[in-house]
Order: structure tokens, then sequence, then C-alpha cells
């Protein structure tokens, strides 16, 4: 008990303190002795010591909670006055008849501090990926456009090569332009996300292979999906993650017609996706670096790409807590597979 840095507190019916650990004294800088025998509203702020009182009544006269106890975030106070985010749960006792209550109270304090310094970054993340994206944008429609204006006006000055040169130029404003939208996208993955919500991936991926129409058809790729889940997550950013790897799986298909296959299967609370192909593979050695933003493993023959789509896929992954990593063989095809939560309720 000496070790615990939780706050381990017993109540009675009336919320008078009966029991404390030697903790309270790190946390609220109250004495075991000062404490107990005194009610538990003492750690709490003036706002919250009526809703306590409330709901304490109501519990024990009609036995309906409030709040849910098995986990919620409070403010607590402090014997010198300031106030401290706690994370808290009860459960309630029985003994000789009696009716007690044990709370465990831990100060999140460290916990808050490092989530507000990564909003704070996140969002300076995305200023400045916004103010590169305003900033570069312009130029590159400048460049594009008085190279287009020069092709037109001197294309009976221009032999072959200075019409190829021009193209390459063209070409690469217009991959520039495409990397700093992707950029810009990467950054919004946690500041622009939607809610939770319980999303059907059948329809997920059937939006997606409209979107792909062309892609499919021009290459005469043969895709084939299993019945898939419904999953807990942000439907827009999940048909980003399958239009990326179905996007890739088309491209780098090599001389043969893609041939993709999309799976799942249940793992507990979680539902492993996967998206195979029998493409060009990549060496098992690099398997780590697709996931780098602006990586690119494949020749330019074998197909191009801005070296973002990947990271953005495991960046909205992440966001749903889960985990993706990929199957590869040179020539022997690759498989993604990723991991979402199962929806809370769910008849599939």
């Amino acid at each position: 008990m000496e070790a615990i840095n939780d706050v381990i507190v017993t109540i009675d019916k009336d919320s008078v303190v009966r029991s404390v650990n030697p903790a309270v004294e790190d946390v609220f800088g109250y004495r075991q002795d000062e404490l107990i025998g005194t009610s538990l509203t003492k750690l709490m702020p003036d706002e919250l010591k009526d809703q306590h009182r409330a709901g304490m009544m109501q519990y024990l006269e009609t036995g309906e909670r409030t709040l849910d106890w098995d986990y919620l975030e409070l403010p607590g106070l402090r014997a010198d006055g300031t106030e401290i985010p706690l994370a808290v749960s009860f459960s309630e006792i029985r003994y000789r008849g009696e009716r007690y209550f044990t709370g465990v109270l831990r100060d999140i304090s460290e916990r808050k501090e490092y989530q507000r310094q990564l909003e704070a970054s996140n969002e300076r993340l995305e200023q400045f990926a916004y103010a590169a994206s305003h900033d570069l944008q312009e130029p590159l429609r400048m460049v594009s456009s008085y190279l287009r204006l020069i092709e037109r006006r001197y294309a009976d000055e221009l032999d072959e090569d200075g019409r190829e040169f021009i193209e390459f130029a063209v070409d690469g404003a217009d991959r520039m332009r495409d990397m700093v939208e992707g950029l810009l996208e990467y950054s919004r993955v946690e500041t622009r996300g939607d809610p939770f919500e319980p999303v059907d991936l059948d329809d997920v991926l059937a939006e997606v292979c409209d979107d792909l129409t062309i892609k499919i058809e021009e290459t005469h790729a043969d895709v084939t999906v299993e019945s898939l889940p419904t999953v807990y997550g942000d439907a827009r950013q999940l048909r980003q993650v399958f239009q990326n790897l179905l996007s890739n799986a088309i491209t780098y298909s090599g001389d043969d017609p893609p041939d993709i296959h999309v799976g799942a299967e249940r793992a507990g609370d979680e539902w492993v996706l996967s998206v195979s192909d029998e493409g060009i593979g990549i060496d098992p050695e690099d398997a780590d670096r697709v996931f780098e933003i602006f990586q690119s493993l494949h020749t330019t023959e074998e197909g191009s790409g801005t070296g973002i789509g990947l990271a953005l896929c495991k960046r909205i992954i992440e966001r749903h807590d889960g985990e993706i990593w990929i199957d590869s063989e040179p020539g022997e095809g690759t498989t993604f597979s990723f991991t979402l939560p199962a929806a809370r309720e769910s008849n599939k």
C-alpha cells in the first residue's frame, strides 16, 4: 500500500471517509488523519459537491447511477486550493450489513499535459502544412501555366527534345502539387477527422470501386471481395485507406491484369482487414519503409506516386487505435493487413 501512487479511499453511505491510503498526501496534500472522518466532498470543487450528493442519494434510493462508475474523468481539489484532473472509478462493497464504496483516484495531470502538447503540436503541423500548401500551390500553378503557354506559342520553333523537356517540367510541377496536397491531408488526419460511428465496410468498398471504375476497366483488374464487417471508425478516412490500397494494388500489378482480393477476419474485439494482390511485390527488408512519408520503393517504370498514400493510411489506422503491416515478396505479390475496432452493435 505504501508504494501505490493511486489514492484508494473508502466511504460510507453518507460519503464519510472511513479509510484512505498514504498516496493521498502526494496527490491531494492532506495527511490520512486529516481526511478520515470527513466528507469525500472535501476533495471536490464546489460545482461537483451537490452533484455528488444528489447522485449518491439517487443511487441509494433507486439503484440507478447518474455516472459511469467504471471510469470517469473529474477535477479534484487539493489542500492548497488548486484543481487537478483525476481518473476515477468506484465500486460498492457490503460489510456486516453496511454499504461502503471504494474508489480509486488517479492524478492524470501528466497525461493531460502530454495530450495538450500533442494537440498543440498537431495544430502547429496543420498550420505549417496549410501555409506550405497555400504558398506553394500558386507558384506551381504559375510554372505549369507558363510552360503550357511556351508550348503553344513556340510550338513551331521547338524540336522533339524541346517538347519532351517541357512535358517533363509540367509533369514535375503537377507531381509537386499532388505532394503538397497530400502533405496537407496527412497533417489533418487528427484535427479534421469525423467522429467515430458504426461504418459498413461493404458500402465503403463499393464506393471506392465506383471511384476507381475507369482505372479498373482500363487495366482489366479483377477485384474480389468477401463480405466485410461493420467497424467503428471514420467512414471518410476508411474510404481513403481502401482507395489508396486498391489503387496501389492496381498500379503495381506488373504486366498482367491486376488480381486483387479484399478479405476480413475477426480477432477478438477487432477485425483484421486485408488487401492482397499478385503484383510485383517488394523486398521484405523494405517492408517498414513503405509507410514512411515521401518513400517510394518502385522505379518510374513500375509506377509512380507521391510517396504519401501509405503514410496516410498508417496515420489513419493509428487514429483508429489499429495497426497496419505488409507481407510481400518480390514477384509474388503483396498483402496489406490492418486492424480496426469492431462496431459495438453489429449484425455482421
